[in-house]
């Protein structure tokens, strides 16, 4: 059986630069959250199920723009 980063590195390279950005900062947003015990895991399979909705989000052009996510930053403060 392919590992996950086998697989996530085989899809990857099958996307298009620009969506690697958008999932490149979403990947580091969700490390960042992680890191902060912001969201509250209770395990390592509530991990990967976020990351799996995630990707298929981002798979099938759910995104927003990065610059989108810049705005509603900016309105916070």
């Amino acid at each position: 059986m392919i590992n996950i980063e086998t697989k996530i590195l085989e899809t990857l390279g099958k996307m298009p630069k620009s969506l690697q950005e958008e999932l490149l900062h979403y990947a580091e947003y969700l490390q960042e959250k992680y890191n902060q015990n912001s969201i509250n895991y209770s395990s390592d399979t509530d991990v990967v199920n976020d990351f799996h909705i995630s990707w298929h989000e981002a798979m099938t052009g759910q995104t927003i723009p990065v610059s989108q996510l810049w705005e509603g930053l900016e309105d916070d403060e």
